[in-house]
């Protein structure tokens, strides 16, 4: 019997099941082209010419209210653009100095058009290895409040007609101090400053940049080829179908349209893309590009239709350009300020609370009139918003006259063409008439939980209100008037005194010699300021003559009061000085008692802390603190002898603490190891700022009489639970190559 059970077990037993990777195969090809970018770099297919080549001194404000900004414009020099670059010799090793090694990257991966993170030590380490198994690409490091913002500055038009440094709460953007992207600690649309780093062999598929911004792209080292497409109705439409399709890898999308040109980008030229523009990227040699993303006034229609591009197309929040419908709010009421001088906002220029605006008997009827048409009104399911249909035209009636109803008072054509003009009178262009019509008509149809109001609009009604006003008021004005090279948009004077910005303090220096931490430590000379390395490209580099502090100079025919060096030259990685000695034993760092000629190329032994600002050898605190022996401090690899010493380790949290050497802190990566791409916060997860509710960035819904919707959630702004690597390329927003 007992023989029979065994028989029977044995039959039992079962073979091993071997299991095959299919979803795997298919994710390691995904991404993969149909077509070879060598066959689309000599198609003689792409020889339109819709790229214009300019001079600096041509590129004006004057030229944008008179021609607009229509094509793409190539700069073969940087002179009279009013930037400021490093060297050619600047690197990615610099780029590193600047930013921090432990900053997080977001890389493309050429093949599998996936995201993946790194450090950017692991990036540099990758970028100067010619032996690459992989094709990556950095396409989006936005470095303001980093040590290389100080080397690069946008081109004097761009800051002058840029919206976050025209049209938002100026307060809000001088409260910022993350040098990472990190959504709930951006006080403004941090894009103004990318850093792309591409390896040969890097292609970036057809795309739109995010919320339909504009590019200024300066090719400091290597090459760079663009294929270009016009942002005309019928390319939206094959775009986004293109997009929607799913098999961008197999159609070269520059072929199923009309019209596509190819322009080749050399080092030291400067690109400026215009709104709208389809555009794809190859990389033929390795490549550093300074740029950035701007939105204007001068686009506005343009800039509107990507936006509904975005929608139609399903692109995630972390590729959207940040806050954008609150930016919509804030330019009406700058428009209205500027023009009309009634603040809609809870503060004041420099963010100081202040009192609702004041309006006279006419004002208040003219206002309530207004607010009688400002309700959402009724739009056709076109996908793209027609200009035509939202300007009056010159000829009443016809095909070519109006088509919303007349009761609208943003287009009412039964009253009569204004000739004369009030003294004082600032007349618009068309491009901004017809952008802030449309803007309007934008706000007012959004569903009242997506409006996204910005807390600091204190009545949206009557905002929108003043707005019509406005337009209504220079719906006549003249072209030709409106030409006159000065910006209508622009910030008073600041009332407070503000400390002059004088790039990076002394890392490691003294405090101030009034009192402050530390400064008993100073008498004795165990603190020393630290000094050039006389290596990095900005120790090597000569004075800009741009900058305020070289315009301070003598030599440059200044008063030189300020005796700062120049901006672009502040050194990378400042060492500390041959003077400097241990605070415990007293001898320097080749351990003698005092400093000798021989020592300076040889690397010395001490070791500031970050923290507590104490110079030691690491052996002398170990001797002396015997219950810190076997702990380790943390050595940084961005600053000469500096590192977080054990007992800060051991007594404080550094990881939590802001490096003092860098306007933000550096990112030591998403909390909880969870990737930026898994979760997306919503514009209400922005915490407010104690004691300050002007600094408060949070936006709300409102109903259409001006209440806020109880319980309104825009699905829009919630957080996205799904991860967002697997998107493909084109259907992101993006940086200025992104």
């Amino acid at each position: 019997m007992e023989e029979d059970t065994e028989e029977r077990r044995k039959l039992r037993v079962k073979e091993r099941r071997h299991y095959t990777e299919d979803c795997l195969q298919d994710d390691e090809i995904e991404g993969r082209r149909m077509f070879t970018i060598e066959d689309k770099l000599t198609s003689p297919a792409f020889t339109c010419s819709f790229v214009k080549e300019m001079k600096g001194e041509d590129f004006t404000l004057k030229y944008l209210q008179e021609h607009g900004f229509e094509c793409p414009i190539l700069f073969k020099s940087k002179a009279n653009m009013g930037m400021r670059l490093p060297s050619h010799n600047f690197t990615c090793n610099d780029v590193r100095q600047c930013v921090g090694s432990r900053r997080i990257l977001d890389v493309m991966d050429v093949t599998t058009q996936k995201d993946i993170e790194m450090t950017m030590k692991d990036w540099c380490r990758y970028f100067e290895n010619p032996n690459r198994d992989k094709l990556l690409n950095v396409i989006s490091l936005e470095f303001s409040h980093t040590k290389l913002e100080n080397y690069v500055e946008s081109p004097s038009l761009v800051r002058q007609v840029d919206w976050v440094d025209v049209v938002w709460p100026r307060h809000l953007k001088e409260s910022q101090t993350e040098g990472t992207n990190a959504i709930e600690d951006m006080r403004y649309p941090k894009v103004q400053k990318y850093c792309l780093m591409s390896v040969k062999g890097c292609y970036t598929d057809f795309h739109i940049d995010f919320g339909g911004t504009s590019v200024w792209y300066h090719l400091l080292r290597g090459q760079k080829v663009f294929w270009l497409i016009p942002p005309t109705k019928r390319n939206f439409q094959l775009y986004e179908q293109w997009v929607l399709s799913g098999k961008q890898g197999d159609v070269f999308f520059g072929e199923t349209v009309e019209k596509c040109d190819r322009v080749t980008l050399n080092e030291g030229d400067t690109f400026f893309i215009p709104t709208g523009w389809i555009h794809a990227v190859y990389t033929p040699v390795d490549a550093l590009v300074f740029g950035g993303n701007f939105l204007h006034s001068y686009g506005i229609e343009k800039q509107l239709q990507v936006c509904q591009i975005e929608d139609a197309t399903h692109v995630p929040v972390k590729f959207r350009y940040p806050f954008y419908r609150e930016m919509l709010w804030y330019v009406l009421q700058r428009y209205v300020q500027c023009l009309l001088g009634i603040n809609h906002l809870t503060c004041n220029e420099d963010g100081d609370p202040v009192d609702g605006p004041k309006r006279g008997p006419a004002q208040q009827v003219q206002a309530s009139q207004q607010q009688g048409t400002v309700g959402a009104r009724s739009f056709d399911g076109s996908s793209f918003l027609d200009l035509s249909t939202l300007s009056p035209k010159p000829n009443g009636g016809g095909a070519g006259s109006p088509t919303v109803p007349n009761e609208d008072s943003l287009d009412s054509a039964e009253e009569p063409c204004r000739r004369t003009f009030p003294a004082g009178h600032v007349h618009l262009t068309r491009r901004e008439i017809d952008g802030l019509r449309m803007i309007i008509r934008w706000l007012q149809k959004l569903p009242p939980n997506k409006k996204f109001v910005p807390d600091l609009v204190r009545d949206p009604e009557a905002l929108l209100a003043d707005a019509k006003r406005l337009v209504k008021e220079h719906k006549h004005d003249d072209p030709v008037l409106a030409i006159t090279d000065k910006p209508v948009l622009f910030w008073p004077e600041s009332k407070k005194k503000t400390k002059p910005r004088v790039g990076l303090p002394p890392l490691g220096g003294k405090g101030s010699s009034k009192g402050g931490r530390g400064s008993d430590k100073d008498k004795n000379g165990a603190r020393r300021r630290r000094t050039r390395c006389k290596k990095c490209e900005a120790c090597l580099r000569a004075d800009c003559g741009d900058c305020h502090f070289c315009k301070d100079m003598k030599k440059f025919g200044g008063p030189g009061r300020m005796k700062q060096s120049c901006i672009s030259r502040q050194c990378m990685a400042p060492v500390l000085p041959h003077t400097a000695c241990c605070m415990l034993c007293g001898r320097d760092g080749w351990e003698k008692g005092a400093p000798q000629p021989s020592d300076q190329e040889a690397c010395s032994s001490l070791m500031e802390c970050s923290q507590c600002w104490e110079i030691v050898h690491p052996a002398c605190l170990a001797e002396r603190n015997p219950h810190l022996l076997g702990m380790q401090g943390n050595v940084s690899d961005d600053l000469p002898n500096s590192w977080e010493c054990p007992k800060c380790c051991r007594d404080g949290k550094p990881d939590q603490v802001k490096p003092r050497h860098t306007r933000g802190r550096m990112s030591k990566g998403p909390q909880d190891g969870k990737s930026e791409c898994e979760y997306v916060p919503s514009l209400d997860s922005v915490p407010p700022v104690p004691g300050n509710p002007a600094l408060n960035l949070t936006s709300r819904p409102y109903e259409a009489t001006g209440e806020l919707g109880a319980g309104e959630q825009d699905t829009c702004g919630a957080p996205a639970k799904k991860k967002c690597r697997n998107i493909p390329k084109s259907a992101r927003g993006g940086t200025p190559e992104c």
